[in-house]
């Protein structure tokens, strides 16, 4: 979408990105902006027996705004916004965070997301600033650095990453050792030869841990039906300095997994196998660096491959079915078993969803998780359920 008014601030945070030689007329600077992102509400309660029966809520609400403008010469700049409160409902009045101020974590604030200066020469774009790391290891998670993408030959990405102040992000396993503190380097090549898709990465979080990841994916549109295979490996290499201060608890983890998918006639449906663990059973280990990354992962709640513990091994399947290209119901069944020093634990989650696509730009989601933990001395449940609605743009 175009935009042809904007904020003060807006103009200034875009007009210092300006590389001309010359003045340019700020007009003429920002005449062609893009804007995108999203508005979303989200309302999650959790029923946690592990927790004394511990029943809360929370209301969350998040808008995030991005600019890009074409500058001068092949140059473009990006100012992203972000706002986030979150809110307890009932009398979780300590959690009423309207009025609060920034926290180490991102939350209950606004702030400028992301904001870099990009160059187009060729086939290859240059982003410096701050931005999404775009990972294999990540999800949505900031840094201030450089993205290099090059894509002279037809069908492939080459990439390469260099990111410090990473996110105090709570999705990060090992954020208690303050691993966001150190530096992340990675490279990657990914390609796309219909009907093979494929990536390879490597990162190295320095004095962390050493991270590689390999997909390769095919699809097969055979009209009605829609078939996918995908199989994924992935290793991490601790370093010393994690061992040490995890006093020795830190190991090196290998991650399996292979997803059958099919769809036909508004029916979707998947099967998959997943295996990780820590090279010990009494160690713990590391896979994806910040939540789930693009990691094989079904369920909601019960897989974490931030901070793996001991041997892990898990087999899903899930179902749905959509009503007029708007409406889907599905769920979800993972059953699986964790193998540590001080035991067996069977694990398993159901999750039941309901999506309604309203418009294009306006979906609503909901679903109810409950995961089992059976085993070591414990058979409990924990039960989360959601809410969501997101508008984007």
């Amino acid at each position: 979408m175009k935009l042809t008014k904007l904020s003060l601030a807006v103009m200034i945070a875009l007009g210092a990105f300006s590389v001309s030689a010359s003045a340019i007329p700020l007009e003429d600077a920002i005449k062609d902006v893009d804007v995108s992102g999203y508005l979303r509400y989200r309302y999650t309660h959790d029923d946690e027996e592990h927790s004394e029966d511990q029943s809360t809520g929370t209301h969350e609400y998040k808008a995030i705004v991005n600019f890009k403008a074409a500058l001068d010469d092949n140059f473009f700049a990006v100012v992203g916004l972000q706002y986030l409160s979150k809110d307890g409902s009932g009398d979780q009045h300590d959690q009423n965070n309207w009025n609060a101020q920034s926290d180490d974590n991102g939350n209950n604030e606004f702030r400028v997301r992301q904001a870099l200066l990009g160059y187009t020469i060729g086939n290859t774009t240059i982003m410096a600033g701050r931005q999404e790391v775009g990972a294999f290891f990540t999800d949505d998670m900031i840094g201030d650095g450089i993205k290099i993408l090059n894509q002279d030959i037809e069908g492939l990405t080459l990439a390469a990453i260099a990111f410090d102040n990473l996110d105090n992000d709570d999705d990060i396993g090992t954020l208690d050792y303050k691993t966001n503190e150190h530096n992340l380097y990675g490279v990657a090549a990914i390609g796309s030869y219909d009907p093979v898709a494929f990536q390879l990465w490597y990162a190295s979080l320095i004095d962390v841990a050493d991270l590689f990841a390999a997909e390769l994916a095919l699809n097969f549109d055979l009209d009605p039906v829609t078939l996918g295979i995908k199989a994924q490996y992935a290793f991490s290499s601790v370093d010393g300095d994690l061992e040490n201060l995890t006093n020795g608890a830190a190991d090196d983890g290998q991650f399996y997994a292979g997803e059958l998918t099919v769809e036909v006639a508004g029916f979707d449906a998947s099967a998959g196998y997943i295996y990780y663990e820590a090279d010990s059973k009494d160690k713990v280990g590391v896979i994806s660096y910040e939540d789930q990354g693009s990691f094989i992962s079904p369920g909601e709640e019960l897989l974490d491959y931030t901070l793996i513990s001991g041997e892990n091994q898990f087999w899903f399947v899930t179902a749905g079915y959509t009503f007029f290209d708007k409406f889907r119901i599905g769920g979800e069944y993972i059953d699986g078993e964790n193998e540590t020093n001080v035991g067996d634990q069977d694990q398993t989650e159901w999750v039941a969803r309901a999506d309604y696509k309203y418009s294009k730009n306006l979906k609503f989601k909901t679903w109810y998780s409950q995961v089992n933990y059976d085993g070591r001395g414990v058979d409990y449940d924990d039960n989360r359920f959601r809410f969501e609605a997101k508008y984007s743009f």
